[in-house]
């Protein structure tokens, strides 16, 4: 049980940070590059969401079979 916790807890951060990413991404790249390469890098940003959420869903795996 006492492995399971910090899992959990990193699993919920991880998947506050993807929501965070994928809300902001726009915002998160410099204004001063040409739209093509804004695109670009705001896709790179959402990628990143998206990976967290692929690892939040690892530690939560992880922190269900530390229960057993």
């Amino acid at each position: 049980m006492s492995t399971a916790a910090p899992f959990l807890v990193l699993a919920v951060l991880l998947v506050l940070l993807g929501r965070w990413g994928s809300w902001r991404s726009q915002d998160l790249v410099p204004a001063n590059l040409p739209m093509a390469e804004r695109e670009r890098r705001a896709k790179v940003v959402r990628r990143g969401a998206v990976s967290a959420y692929v690892v939040a869903a690892v530690f939560v795996v992880v922190s269900v079979a530390a229960l057993f």
